[in-house]
């Protein structure tokens, strides 16, 4: 089972169940309507996934030595030595490159603070608030709570486990499913292959590391298609659209 669940982040110890993540709460950008399957990224503690329509672009800031990307609709900013910036939380993160490793930044460059209330009285960019607020109430940015941190150019989505993937049968069939997340992913044992609903598509790999491929109904496990659209395996989604009866 480890060898089938290989997530693409591991990190000790569980931490809340938090996904910070524009694509999956329908404010997608670059939204896939092709048979092409997304790419899936995998987490094991609280993570943003940034999404840009396309390559980077930026933008230079009026009156600041900074430059901002502009297709996405995070806050993120780079100074001219190439240093990013992103806005989390009550407090802001760094990366030496868009796509390097994140951390807490000690202060913003200046010019940063500015820039963020004339995007935010424009209405030009998404602080994740609401999500955030929902999930973790007030969050405070440390080394501790800091989220991970996901860049992709092209559409994507987050799993996010409260820790490794935890599986557990589902009952009356011989399918697991992963219990410690709000996503939607099964493993058939026969033959160890994933299954992940997603955007009212199935998509199937043999690790989470992919190739994922779409996969019509008439090639799903019948154990999939038996579960009851009630059953708790679904965590509060409904699987019915996805799945039609007839």
């Amino acid at each position: 089972m480890a060898s089938a669940m290989r997530p693409l982040l591991r990190v000790a110890g569980a931490l809340p169940l938090l996904a910070l993540c524009a694509v999956t709460t329908g404010r997608t950008i670059a939204a896939d309507r092709s048979e092409d399957p997304p790419r899936l990224l995998f987490a094991e503690r609280s993570a943003i996934l940034v999404l840009t329509d396309g390559d980077p672009v930026y933008r230079a800031v009026k009156g600041t030595d900074l430059q901002r990307l502009v297709n996405t609709k995070q806050f993120i900013v780079r100074d001219t030595a190439g240093i990013h910036y992103m806005k989390v939380y009550d407090g802001w993160m760094e990366a030496y490159s868009l796509h390097g490793m994140w951390s807490v930044a000690g202060v913003p460059p200046p010019g940063a603070e500015r820039a963020l209330r004339r995007a935010v009285v424009a209405k030009m960019v998404d602080l994740l608030d609401e999500v955030s607020s929902r999930n973790s109430g007030n969050r405070k940015l440390n080394d501790a709570t800091a989220p991970a941190i996901f860049i992709s150019t092209e559409p994507a989505e987050l799993i996010v486990t409260n820790g490794p993937p935890r599986f557990a049968t589902v009952e009356g069939t011989s399918l697991e499913y992963v219990e410690n997340t709000t996503a939607n992913v099964f493993k058939e044992p026969t033959d160890e292959e994933l299954y992940v609903l997603i955007s009212g598509r199935w998509l199937r790999a043999w690790t989470t590391d992919g190739p994922w491929e779409v996969v019509p109904r008439s090639e799903l496990p019948s154990d999939i298609l038996a579960i009851p659209d009630s059953s708790p395996v679904w965590h509060g989604t409904r699987a019915a659209p996805a799945m039609p009866r007839r």
